[in-house]
């Protein structure tokens, strides 16, 4: 089967391109710059995939490269996918994701081949913050950042223009994926790459850090992966929204003594109030009863045995 995987050379996109080849798909996938060696992509899968690059933000290259590839599924992971990144640069990221999706939509609605679905990448921050137990695909979009109401809109439009123009579109709201790849902007990698200095010496022992005590759900993204081709191969009601997670909080702290673990360090651990993002909420855990009655799935791979396969991969692969 062809598919279409936009947003490829991205740290999701990277671990989703090898399991889709791993299961037998030709995949056409889509870069913002030029190609890159770096990432988690085996060289033999780099090979195997076919790419070409998309800024989804020019409508005519989106319905170009859809028209070329042919595909019958489309995972659309290109946009903006760090809150802080999308802080400072808001009208690029609303352009990106909210503008971006709308176009792939669209073309999708003029495309030769019959396109069977279409999973868009979506967020938990669409939410906002907690407001009492795990939040389950019913609780309202609520965002409190500027990220959140960009992933809020890509929801809304996705959903909205699938179901105007017949194209059947499903929105994975993912929570926080964590693993190998994954650019130092994010909390874990940012840790590893820290800790990593203060055992090599070229740091001093003393790590500062925000909030540790904020609750997220955190899911190996070679898990997360799996949950959006499951998530594809559904036959029921379209312009439906899934959460992907594992249901589980676990603090902010928890991530640090694994990697301080696995690093074998004992740094000085400094709270810096510089380092605390002003109205970040304090909880945020999913209910994933829906996507796991659907499709069975369900969180497999242990998250301190991530933690510690992170900071091997940023030890191993230069990223530190």
């Amino acid at each position: 089967m062809r598919v279409l995987v936009t947003g490829g050379d991205g740290f999701i996109g990277q671990h989703l391109v090898e399991h889709l080849l791993d299961g037998g798909y030709e995949v056409t996938a889509t870069m913002f710059g030029e190609a890159s060696c770096g990432g988690t992509l085996s060289a033999a899968a780099r090979a195997a995939a076919e790419w070409t690059q998309l800024d989804v933000r020019d409508a005519d290259a989106v319905a170009s490269v859809v028209h070329a590839a042919r595909p019958r599924r489309i995972f659309h992971l290109a946009g903006f996918s760090s809150s802080a990144e999308a802080s400072v640069r808001s009208r690029a990221a609303l352009a990106v994701n909210g503008a971006g999706t709308l176009s792939l939509i669209e073309a999708v609605a003029q495309a030769p081949a019959d396109v069977q679905a279409v999973v868009v990448a979506g967020s938990a921050d669409s939410y906002g913050g907690g407001r009492g137990g795990p939040m389950g695909e019913r609780t309202p979009l609520r965002p409190t950042s500027v990220y959140g109401a960009t992933k809020a809109a890509q929801d809304v439009l996705a959903r909205g223009a699938g179901a105007a123009l017949g194209v059947r579109v499903v929105v994975a709201r993912l929570f926080p994926l964590v693993g190998p790849g994954q650019r130092p902007v994010f909390v874990l990698p940012s840790f590893c790459r820290r800790a990593l200095a203060i055992r090599r010496g070229t740091a001093e022992p003393r790590l500062a850090v925000g909030n540790l005590d904020v609750v997220r759900d955190f899911t190996d993204v070679r898990d997360g992966v799996r949950a959006l081709t499951g998530i594809s191969d559904l036959d029921g009601t379209p312009h439906m929204a899934y959460n992907v997670c594992s249901g589980i909080a676990t603090k902010i702290r928890r991530l640090l003594e694994w990697v301080l673990e696995r690093a074998e360090i004992e740094p000085e651990i400094v709270r810096d109030p510089s380092l605390v993002r002003r109205g970040e909420p304090e909880a945020i855990v999913g209910d994933p009863t829906r996507l796991r009655a659907a499709t069975g799935w369900r969180a497999e791979r242990d998250l301190r045995a991530c933690v510690h396969a992170t900071v091997d991969w940023v030890a191993s692969s230069g990223a530190a």
